[in-house]
């Protein structure tokens, strides 16, 4: 059985119900980088034509395919939509082309183009259902994004990023503010609240440095939940 991950934002465009509607088990969830995980190091950016036009304009779509591009393996940026709309929504339509050729020369990024949300979904079963057969005896998926990481700052804010409900820019100034990971799990209460912006957000964070690990039955049962949350692809398939 196919398995596709999905980021929950995309649930509002229909296409996880398409997706479902071939028999296909949609995960929702939400992704730090791409729109659909396809298999182990596949993923999909997907943009639709006036979506691709504003993108580019607000420098967007080079950051998302950036990042898509040092996470996963093989990445996809799949265009969705009637192409000659560009002209329509924009008498700057070759600065559309230029930073398509860009994507392509610069991150190596393949690009797809779809008519509709039903060749989307099409498209999507293809690349999931080839990169699936082509995993299977390889190791799992992991939904964990990791990015190439290249210095001692990269691994820094990893580490930092780690943390519940710290995304990029967030672990960036953390470690700009405590400037090594050691102060930054020294820090005190109102420290970590200050520089979070967020009481609950510290409190947790404070609780997760600082509190001795135990396993009690409700941890155990914590645990087997967390565990069923991130299982891999083929863990699901092969249960199936």
């Amino acid at each position: 059985m196919l398995r596709i991950y999905v980021d929950e934002r995309e649930n509002q465009s229909g296409i996880p119900d398409l997706l479902r509607s071939y028999g296909v088990a949609v995960v929702l969830q939400q992704l730090s980088v791409g729109d659909y995980i396809l298999g182990d190091g596949v993923a999909v950016e997907r943009k639709s034509v006036s979506d691709l036009v504003n993108s580019v304009f607000d420098k967007r779509l080079f950051d998302q395919i950036s990042r898509m591009s040092q996470t996963y393996a093989l990445s996809f940026l799949l265009i969705e939509g009637d192409l000659s709309r560009i002209k329509q929504i924009t008498d700057r339509w070759k600065a559309i082309n230029g930073a398509i050729i860009s994507l392509i020369m610069d991150y190596k990024i393949n690009v797809i183009y779809s008519m509709s949300k039903s060749d989307t979904v099409e498209i999507l079963i293809k690349i999931a259902k080839k990169s699936q057969e082509q995993d299977r005896p390889m190791r799992a998926i992991s939904l964990h994004d990791k990015r190439k990481l290249s210095s001692i700052e990269d691994f820094q804010e990893y580490i930092i990023e780690s943390f519940p409900n710290i995304g990029s820019n967030t672990a960036k100034k953390i470690m700009e503010k405590f400037k090594s990971i050691n102060d930054f799990c020294n820090a005190s209460l109102p420290e970590l609240e200050k520089a979070l912006g967020s009481k609950k957000r510290a409190e947790l964070i404070f609780s997760i440095i600082h509190k001795n690990f135990s396993i009690s039955s409700e941890g155990v049962e914590n645990s087997n939940e967390k565990e069923n949350k991130h299982k891999s692809l083929f863990d699901f398939m092969d249960s199936s």
